[in-house]
């Protein structure tokens, strides 16, 4: 079919929540995936038995039907069809510093009395902070408050005396609650899951993630991350949608300020009054649309947005069961400066662009999150017996001269995975990033099987995101909220989802502005249908997720997958 009531570019959790809930809702929907993989950063891949992780690390709050992934996948069918294993409570997230080691735990007086414990001397201005995230945390509402003005102004009605705090910069709280330095870190700690530092991330994001795990749990989805991905697109085919991989979008077309639908990069056009963009928010609105459509005023602001920092990611299989480290999550930094800190030591400009002075920097603040997925969900075979897998996740620089790239960019065309300056940079972070996580897990080197890793140029390729980014423009106190752009545009036909909107990045984020453009696009408060317990679509035509179902062939759009893409038997 070449005519459809509505088109979603991109397949990203945001783009398949949108065709989701379009389809179920009747509307005759195409999901168009430039890569050969559904997903976006919920994908996986396998390499020789092992399957990795692009994006999914945990997710917060999805241990009851209340929370909003597990409720939005009810709302379209799909609740029963994805389970979630919850991480250890007694401490889900370990900071791991030179001056401290500190287990994050489940629930608010658990997290307030080990952080008594572990800094006795700024008990009463722990006590203070935590009193004001409470606060905030509890005026939230994770799918309302960030979508427009009025539902941010009910959130500062509900936290009363603590809204005026909830805007400042997250490091402005703790110099106002008198927080100590020894604290600090790990206050911040866990501000690089949402790719804002604590010197730029406003209050209320950090109030809104500690809400989210702390009180509500963290929780990694049984079978991986691709679960969800290809639980979705069961879901929009047993609607009447539909999914095509390597179809790149060149153009959306708009005529009179209307959508009238998209044309590929092969010059197919397909028609639709609908265009549902889950891409990069500045490719959609500098690249794919013609720059009379959109307001010189609008280009401005948008190009104007500072974007978060892209990950390096090293992916490692190991002939060793780590189940015994217990955490399948670790925060590893090889220094106490916050993530900001961090961030300015190891820029490109703040080396004076020379590669020796970078790399002594990284070694010097590096810094990562260790996931261990077969710790996280030992029960599905995402290794050989006996074997683990790893991730190994940092924020790297985008800048094209840092990795060796002419300016063009993969992108652009340009070929870079045999260019000698970017290997052997990426050689060289590879190694920086080994020996910091063989600081927390001994005798790594020894057991490395498999091991290859990602850039931010390879985020690029495979995302066509601006820098590499998976976070979209970052959540600074300049761009959170209604701030950020919303699912309608200024053009009728086109909406927009992903993480550069008002609801952030991170699976939960984006899934919510999956719903939200849907909403949009059908004039509907789907949020409180949802909650109210609505099912929409055809549920009771999709087939049940049997022993031998493998999300990655669904996401692959084969029948059954072939040689090294199978996953390991145990």
């Amino acid at each position: 079919m070449s005519d459809w009531d509505a088109i979603v570019i991109g397949s990203g959790m945001g783009g398949m929540t949108a065709a989701a809930y379009l389809a179920a809702n009747g509307r005759r929907t195409v999901v168009l995936e430039q890569g050969e993989v559904l997903g976006g950063c919920t994908h996986v891949f396998r390499r020789r038995g092992y399957e990795f992780e692009v994006g999914v690390h945990y997710l917060g709050d999805c241990g009851r039907p209340e929370g909003n992934i597990p409720s939005i996948l009810a709302g379209v069918g799909a609740g029963a069809r994805v389970d979630f294993r919850e991480l250890d409570p007694d401490g889900f997230d370990v900071l791991d510093y030179p001056s401290v080691r500190f287990a994050v735990p489940r629930g608010w007086d658990a997290y307030e009395a080990r952080l008594v414990e572990t800094f006795p001397r700024d008990a009463a201005a722990l006590r203070r902070y935590l009193r004001v995230i409470r606060r905030i945390a509890d005026a939230m509402d994770r799918a309302l408050t960030p979508s427009s003005p009025r539902a941010m102004a009910e959130m500062a009605l509900r936290a009363g005396w603590a809204a005026p705090l909830a805007l400042i910069p997250l490091t402005r709280l703790f110099d106002l609650c008198r927080v100590g330095p020894e604290p600090r870190p790990v206050l911040a700690g866990q501000t690089p899951a949402y790719a804002a530092p604590a010197s730029r991330a406003p209050v209320i994001v950090q109030a809104g993630y500690l809400k989210n795990y702390v009180e509500g749990g963290a929780y990694y989805p049984v079978g991986g991350g691709q679960v969800l991905s290809a639980s979705l697109a069961e879901v929009v085919r047993a609607n009447g949608g539909d999914y095509r991989l390597g179809a790149r979008v060149a153009r959306i077309l708009v005529e009179h300020n209307r959508v009238t639908g998209v044309t590929l990069a092969g010059g197919e056009r397909i028609a639709a009054p609908v265009v549902v963009s889950n891409a990069d928010l500045k490719r959609t609105y500098l690249e794919m649309l013609e720059p009379e459509v959109v307001p010189a005023r609008t280009r401005r602001r948008v190009a104007g947005y500072r974007m978060a920092w892209p990950l390096f990611i090293v992916y490692l299989g190991v002939d060793t069961d780590l189940s015994a480290l217990g955490s399948g999550q670790i925060w590893k930094f090889r220094s106490d400066a916050d993530f900001g800190a961090a961030q300015e030591a190891i820029s490109w400009a703040g080396a004076g662009r020379d590669r020796e002075r970078w790399l002594a920097a990284l070694r010097e603040h590096a810094g990562a999150m260790i996931h261990i997925a077969t710790n996280k969900d030992p029960g599905t075979a995402l290794a050989p017996a006996g074997h683990s897998v790893i991730e190994i996740m940092t924020y790297l620089p985008p800048d094209h001269d840092l990795w060796g790239l002419s300016g063009a960019g993969p992108v652009g065309g340009e070929s870079y995975r045999r260019n000698p300056r970017y290997v052997t940079l990426k050689d060289a972070v590879t190694e920086i990033l080994i020996d910091l996580a063989a600081e927390a897990i001994p005798e790594l080197r020894e057991h490395i099987v498999w091991h290859e890793a990602g850039t931010p140029i390879t985020q690029q390729r495979y995302t066509h995101s601006t820098a590499g980014g998976s976070y979209g423009i970052e959540m600074n106190v300049a761009q959170i909220g209604p701030l950020r752009p919303r699912p309608a545009t200024a053009i009728t036909g086109l909406f927009l989802a992903g993480a550069s909107t008002s609801w952030g990045p991170g699976v939960e984020g984006v899934m919510l502005s999956g719903v939200g453009a849907a909403a949009a696009v059908l004039d509907r408060d789907l949020f409180t249908e949802i909650r109210a317990g609505a099912v929409f679509g055809n549920a009771d035509q999709l087939a049940g997720h049997d022993a031998g179902w493998d999300p990655l062939a669904v996401a692959t759009d084969v029948a059954a997958l072939r040689g090294g893409q199978i996953r390991a038997t145990r």
